[in-house]
């Protein structure tokens, strides 16, 4: 039982380590309009094989160490009482709505698969919950997969291009060549840093996160050689997080920053102080130097006053006023998980190119158009108890470090929908909620 333990509990940290690279079998392609429809494709990724394998091998040690057969259904209803609990079987309900959702969406085998990548998501936060895996080895893990992802961000930024291979699961990206995420300034075209992952703003989401981990590891290190490493992998995140050109990821990392400044600065304890205030520093000096270096294409994110830039804005815009429209078609049911794109196509606008049709850049919108009023109410239920209980106990840095990274996300997921729609979103998103809760549950 020892050894299976052992296996799982490796399994998982490498698990973390590679998701970022997104390897993937797309097993049944979508077009609308004759033009590629990324919303509609059913893909295989390889961490989601790795991740079923970790699932699998948990289940057997649940039945090695006899857990399974403890459940009681009865014992856990007389525990509701207790938020950590109340909020998990909130989780349970949300993903059974979610899944209900089949039986009126649009399209049934949509609504299977994005149930199917939500299940296991939520199987994931059962196994964090139950498994003792060591939060500083998990957080190793995510900051040693950052500071590859800072490196190539780096490396992508500086070529300007990036190269496809399958078999990483790359798409090639040149800033010349239509469909590239690029920012354009009064002179140039800048291709924004993507990392092994899909888009941008998907890579600074992972890079805000990590970044706090980061702190976490150095906030508990006393050894002169990890405090080097600590600023070494800083600077990479950071410098990765920076060219990603992510309005919404610089803004989760800006607030948190500030926030840890506070907290530190109110801190009686020295000792935690000495070891923030370096790599805050670092931080800052890293982010206000290359600010400077690149302050045109800074200038442009931030003003957003370019053509492409106000091209950008107004069709958010458009998605925005879209998903309200969908959302008063339908009000108390929603379209289904994975329906919304079909839903702008069948009902408010047919005729654009497959490519144009994402989903709303705001999650609390996205959840409301696919699983209704009832399922949007349980899942801000689920984010209140949780946020309630944590301001409580954010006296020691691991839940402060675990409740930064959820307002994170919760802010990114203000502007972005990759936390819900994507696969390694929505990882990121029921992990950092899993150590939450367990957060919850231990104090």
């Amino acid at each position: 039982m020892k050894k299976l333990k052992k296996i799982v509990e490796f399994g998982f940290y490498l698990f973390i380590f590679l998701l970022p690279w997104q390897t993937r079998l797309i097993w049944h392609d979508a077009f609308l309009n004759r033009f590629v429809w990324e919303y509609g494709r059913f893909s295989l990724y390889g961490t989601e094989i790795l991740l079923w394998l970790i699932l699998f091998l948990y289940a057997a040690w649940l039945w090695q160490d006899g857990r399974i057969r403890k459940i009681n259904f009865t014992f856990w209803r007389s525990r509701l009482k207790d938020q950590a609990v109340l909020a998990y079987w909130l989780i349970i309900f949300f993903v059974l709505v979610s899944g209900a959702t089949i039986f009126w969406s649009l399209n049934a085998e949509l609504t299977y698969m994005r149930w199917f990548g939500l299940l296991e998501a939520v199987a994931m936060l059962s196994m964090v919950l139950v498994f003792s895996f060591d939060l500083n080895k998990v957080a190793l893990s995510w900051v040693a997969a950052a500071v590859i992802q800072g490196g190539i961000a780096i490396c992508q930024f500086f070529s300007q291009y990036v190269p496809a291979n399958k078999w990483l699961g790359l798409a090639l990206h040149d800033p010349l060549i239509g469909g590239s995420i690029i920012l354009q300034s009064n002179n140039e075209r800048w291709l924004r840093a993507y990392g092994s992952l899909p888009h941008p703003n998907i890579l600074a989401g992972f890079m805000v996160v990590a970044f706090l981990f980061l702190v976490f590891l150095a906030l508990r290190s006393d050894n002169k050689l990890h405090k080097v490493l600590i600023l070494i992998s800083s600077t990479l995140i950071v410098m990765g997080l920076f060219f990603t050109f992510s309005r919404s990821g610089w803004l989760a990392f800006i607030f948190s920053i500030v926030f840890l400044y506070i907290w530190v600065y109110k801190c009686q304890d020295k000792n935690l102080k000495t070891k923030f205030y370096p790599l805050a520093a670092t931080t800052i000096l890293v982010f206000v130097f290359l600010s400077v270096c690149f302050w045109e294409p800074v200038l442009t994110r931030i003003v957003g006053e370019q053509d492409l830039e106000v091209a950008s804005i107004q069709l958010r815009w458009t998605f925005t006023q879209q998903a309200w429209l969908l959302i008063t078609n339908h009000p108390l049911t929603g379209v289904g998980i994975g329906n919304y794109t079909l839903g702008i196509y069948q009902e408010l606008n047919g005729s654009w190119p497959g490519y144009y049709y994402q989903p709303v850049h705001n999650i609390y919108l996205l959840v409301l158009a696919e699983t209704g009023l009832f399922g949007a109410a349980l899942f801000l239920s689920i984010l209140f108890i949780l946020i309630k209980n944590l301001i409580k106990k954010l006296g020691k840095i691991d839940n402060l470090i675990l409740f930064l990274a959820l307002l994170s996300i919760l802010i990114i997921s203000l502007f972005d929908h990759y936390f819900w729609t994507m696969s390694v979103g929505l990882i990121m998103f029921w992990l950092v909620i899993a150590y939450n809760l367990k957060a919850v549950k231990n104090n």
